[in-house]
């Protein structure tokens, strides 16, 4: 009767008790494996904890009640060793966040756990104000400042923080809280450490949800395994970026987390410097090359893949490879120069012929030079596609012979000129003087004034033929620029044009003919062409009527931009009243 009386109060006592107490026991004999222990016994508190119906409170396993595989993972040390575990964990239920201590131990012919609720309390002492558990979780928390070292860890230039997992109701971690972490972090995010420590890192800073911070930590505490990560964050609306090392240290996390903000920003400026390059190459139609002369791979820019008419990295970097691409007959040139090149360490200049992805025949120009770095010989160089270019030279040459032969047409033209037209003329002249010689007196005064106008025709004709030849020599003009007036331009013009100008009784008038510096030649030949053309372009029956004005206007007031400002130029007007098309336009030179 005692006996049972005593067992009630017993199990009352420990139904009642604060404590979480569950009580296990193989399903196989001597199992070192814990889930295959089975629930023999479970306090209200191990009900509530394990989330165990009250109808069913037996002969369930570990594996189906258990959601923190850290107190599987240590039962089977237990097991094993048949020494007592004291750990804690950290849960998070509803908005709470949960401290609890947990011991395991063999008992009987299982296994016993019991989980305690740490309350928080704050150590008021000057050195801290941390909300903290019991002694002894203050004594652990002592611990892992000791470990760390903080003075060591403070001095250091990365982030070191220590994170302990809050689980969920299904035993999945939700959140770190923050245990320790040194003064570099408020030296970045202008946080004391004071404050950071104790909160979680979503409640320090949320977004470590949607960045994927808290799944990769997860991730590596859940695994095991090392995770690396860069991420950015933004601490008073400054972007900083965090190179981060996470391991698995004891029942937490260790982090450590570099700044490596000044990295990116060069990175970042590099991608644009390199973009901009790699663009003016585009535009340019030029690529580069890097060239480890100790090695056989070629570092090329995007621009030089096509230029070969591939997309970027699409053929191998080796030496070899770039060889393929030579036409048959510029192979051993191409190599032979990359040879002594390297070799002598010399400058390189070379134009080659190149078979394209699509075997179109381009001609490429390469020009290089060598550096030494650090014990290494380089060379860097451009690859131009110069095919428009050996082209354009092609049809120069093509032209240039042209002209060659056109050249030749016009020294030959130039000695029938010479020879052929003023033969017949000079003897034209000869007669001439000689039937003035000897019928002088004899001749009536319109006889007379004829053979004046013959005699005065083949000199000018001579004269044209001079000049003439002058003009169409190639090397150089005989005669240079002179003080000539317009008005014996005009003159000179009229006698040639006398004839047709008298059969159409055309009116030509001058007003104010200035002297200019010129070529009377080409003067006269200006002169000439302007006037034809008014006796040309005449209207039937009426009577030509053309006027040439001379005037001088400064360069700053004409209304032609191609002139300069304070010189004067002489304007001339040539005004006839021939086809009404022509009627409005004013023939003008400058």
């Amino acid at each position: 009767m005692k006996n049972n009386l005593a067992d009630d109060i017993f199990r009352t006592m420990v139904d009642n008790a604060d404590t979480a107490v569950l009580y296990t026991e193989p399903s196989v004999p001597n199992s070192l494996n814990a889930k295959e222990y089975h629930v023999k016994y479970a306090n209200k508190k191990a009900q509530n904890f394990f989330f165990i119906p009250s109808d069913s409170n037996e002969n369930q396993s570990l594996e189906e009640i258990v959601k923190y595989d850290e107190l599987l993972i240590l039962a089977n040390k237990v097991l094993e060793t048949n020494e007592d575990e004291n750990f804690n964990i950290i849960v998070k239920e509803s908005d709470n966040i949960l401290n609890y201590h947990v011991r395991i131990r063999s008992f009987n012919k299982g296994l016993l756990f019991a989980l305690s609720l740490i309350k928080p309390k704050y150590i008021t002492d000057k050195e801290s104000k941390h909300p903290l558990g019991s002694l002894e979780s203050r004594k652990r928390e002592l611990e892992i400042s000791n470990l760390f070292g903080i003075r060591v860890l403070d001095s250091n230039d990365s982030i070191i923080c220590y994170l302990k997992p809050i689980f969920n109701k299904k035993g999945d971690v939700e959140d770190f809280r923050i245990d320790y972490i040194n003064n570099r972090m408020g030296e970045i995010a202008n946080d004391d450490s004071a404050f950071i420590e104790g909160q979680t890192i979503l409640e320090y800073y949320p977004k470590n949800a949607e960045n994927g911070v808290l799944e990769i930590l997860a991730d590596g505490y859940t695994t095991g395994e090392n995770k690396e990560y860069t991420k950015e964050f933004i601490f008073n609306e400054k972007s900083v970026w965090l190179t981060t090392r996470a391991v698995k240290m004891n029942d937490g996390l260790i982090l450590f987390s570099k700044d490596v903000t000044q990295e990116k920003t060069y990175e970042a400026q590099l991608f644009i410097q390199n973009r901009l390059l790699s663009e003016a190459e585009h535009v340019a139609n030029i690529g580069s090359f890097r060239w480890n002369l100790a090695k056989e791979q070629i570092k090329y820019s995007d621009n030089v893949y096509r230029l070969f008419g591939y997309d970027p990295n699409e053929f191998d970097d080796k030496y070899d490879r770039l060889l393929t691409f030579l036409h048959p007959n510029d192979f051993e040139k191409v190599k032979s120069s990359f040879k002594a090149a390297r070799i002598n360490k010399s400058k390189s200049d070379l134009v080659f012929r190149v078979y394209t992805k699509s075997k179109e025949l381009r001609y490429m120009n390469t020009i290089a030079e060598c550096y030494q770095k650090e014990g290494n010989w380089y060379m860097v160089g451009v690859i131009r596609d110069v095919t428009k270019q050996i082209e354009a030279e092609s049809v120069l040459q093509i032209k240039n012979t042209e002209l060659k032969r056109t050249n030749a047409d016009l020294e030959a033209f130039n000695r029938v000129a010479s020879h052929d037209l003023q033969e017949p003329l000079r003897k034209v002249q000869m007669f001439v003087s000689r039937l003035d010689d000897e019928e002088e007196g004899r001749l009536s005064n319109r006889s007379q004034d004829y053979l004046s106008k013959i005699k005065y025709s083949s000199d000018r004709m001579r004269n044209l033929i001079n000049n003439l030849l002058s003009y169409s020599k190639i090397d150089e003009v005989g005669e240079q620029p002179r003080r000539v007036d317009l008005n014996d331009v005009l003159y000179n013009v009229l006698e040639d044009l006398g004839e047709r100008i008298k059969d159409l009784d055309a009116k030509v008038d001058s007003v104010s003919l200035p002297v200019v510096n010129g070529i009377q030649f080409l003067l006269e030949q200006l002169f000439a062409n302007l006037i034809g053309n008014s006796l040309k372009y005449v209207n039937e029956g009426v009577r030509p009527n053309i006027k040439i004005i001379g005037s001088i206007v400064s360069g700053d007031k004409s209304l032609v931009e191609s002139l300069l400002p304070n010189i004067n130029y002489v304007k001339l007007q040539f005004i006839d009243n021939g086809y009404r098309i022509r009627k409005k336009v004013s023939r003008e030179n400058f």
